[in-house]
């Protein structure tokens, strides 16, 4: 896997947490507001978020200057009531503009309630546009919330075509509860399913978004989209840590082309609405996505899904928890991936409580008739899967070992080159647990209910274990 940003300097701000401290308490302390109530996160994520913070320690680019301003309200006449998106995006739209262009690279929203958004075009809703060699950091008590629209398309922050940018702290908001949904001109669709909170795109790089609450977007919480089709992949070296996803209509996180991202700590639930409705979908649609780790992060009560890779190659899958939600029912499954996807699953803890419409399977691949067209190997290593197990059909050069898989099941069909050592299935069924149609490959060490197991899988010969249709 890459090594994220190994030569990347790093200084303290403490500028920062003095213009928190000044800034933000000369802001109208008579103003109030009150956020749009998000779902409430699980008591038992491992890694907590603990709300947004005022500032961050460190500032992970050298590139951005740690002079600072803190955006006037009453010089710009921004208004913090929520009301009146037009003058509120524009202004604070000079208000940053006039930062950056005065060497600014530190920019500070005070406490309030942002409401933004302004025509674009026939299907685009105008949000706020970031630049190069900045850091918008807002105020544990700034709330960005996009109005009202009827369009299809929205971004609520817009970094595109841009270099060394960080977002961090506050609320930002979508218009799910509230969005009319205007048939499309040319097909009468109704889907609406882009408006965005934080897009990143085109050749954008070294971007970080951090201890942030991503909510109620009629789309997705965070979209990348990178290179077209066909040309090197220069959207990289993302990181997204420490940050809230709640209740986002169609994914927590999109990935239409991408290298070197970093996922990790966050809390990403009660994705539902539109699909795919997944926590995390890399999806290039013929870009490319590489180099990718989701690592740490705690998902529950996602409708579609927890992951899926349809295309992602050399993407680093660990120490995750997947976990379905009480009152919550999967559409797919937690882990997806499709067969021409390559990835390393590892040390995650997978539970399900309901079926889906793929049955028992809390890690499945995807596949089709085709034969898979690379020899990428994907390897599933020590992880723990309650309630469920895995199923893989017409693939090849897949590593499973170290598994447990608790009243679960491994089950494969159509497969070459397949190695399984040292699984632990329980289940009371024998042929549910292990379960094989025309497989070839390698298999020592695995146990059923704590016993030996023996699977006489060949290299070249494809077998025949228990199958149940």
């Amino acid at each position: 896997m890459f090594s994220y940003l190994p030569t990347i300097k790093r200084f303290t701000l403490v500028i920062v947490s003095l213009c928190f401290f000044s800034c933000f308490n000369d802001a109208d302390d008579d103003v109030s507001f009150k956020s749009t109530r998000l779902s409430d996160t699980d008591v038992n994520n491992p890694n907590p978020f603990d709300g947004p913070q005022n500032a961050i320690e460190t500032m992970p680019y050298s590139e951005i200057s740690n002079k600072t301003y803190c955006i006037e309200l009453e010089r710009w006449d921004i208004p913090n009531n929520r009301t009146n998106p037009v003058k509120t995006t524009e202004n604070l739209q000079k208000a940053i503009d006039w930062a950056v262009s005065e060497g600014y690279g530190i920019i500070c929203l005070p406490k309030g309630h942002y409401l933004i958004g302004k025509e674009g075009n026939a299907i685009y809703y105008a949000g706020l546009k970031l630049h190069s060699n900045m850091a918008f950091l807002l105020d544990k008590e700034a709330i960005i919330e996009m109005t009202p629209n009827n369009k299809w398309n929205y971004c609520a922050l817009s970094v595109n075509n841009k270099a060394f940018v960080v977002i961090s702290g506050g609320t930002i908001l979508g218009d799910r509860d509230n969005h009319v949904y205007t048939p499309r001109s040319n097909d009468g669709a109704t889907a609406h399913d882009e408006g965005h909170l934080i897009c990143i795109e085109g050749e954008t790089n070294h971007v970080t978004v951090q201890n942030i609450v991503l909510g109620k977007a009629n789309g997705d919480g965070i979209l990348l989209v990178g290179s077209p089709k066909g040309e090197a992949q220069n959207l990289s070296d993302i990181t997204i840590k420490r940050t809230n996803f709640s209740d986002n209509r169609r994914q927590g996180i999109s990935i239409v082309g991408a290298k070197n991202v970093l996922i990790e700590n966050n809390e990403i639930h009660h994705t539902n609405g539109t699909s795919p409705q997944f926590g995390i979908d890399l999806e290039g649609a013929g870009r490319l996505n590489e180099n990718i780790t989701i690592a740490a992060n705690y998902f529950h009560n996602n409708r579609g899904g927890d992951i899926v890779n349809t295309d992602g190659k050399n993407v680093l899958i660990e120490n995750n928890i997947l976990l379905q939600g009480t009152d919550s029912e999967y559409i797919d499954g937690p882990l997806v991936y499709w067969k021409n996807a390559s990835a390393t699953i590892k040390n995650n803890t997978i539970t399900m409580r309901t079926v889906s419409v793929n049955n028992w399977n809390g890690i499945i691949m995807y596949s089709n008739d085709s034969p898979k067209n690379n020899t990428n190997t994907t390897y599933i290593d020590n992880n723990v899967l309650n309630n469920c197990g895995m199923y893989m059909y017409k693939g090849a050069d897949l590593t499973i070992t170290n598994n447990s898989m608790l009243n679960g099941h491994l089950a494969f069909k159509e497969m070459k080159n397949l190695t399984l050592e040292n699984n632990a299935v329980t289940h009371p069924n024998t042929c549910w647990a292990y379960r094989f149609l025309e497989v070839s490959g390698s298999a020592q060490g695995n146990t059923y209910n704590n016993e030996p197991f023996d699977i006489p899988l060949q290299q070249n010969t494809p077998w025949n274990g228990c199958w149940i249709n």
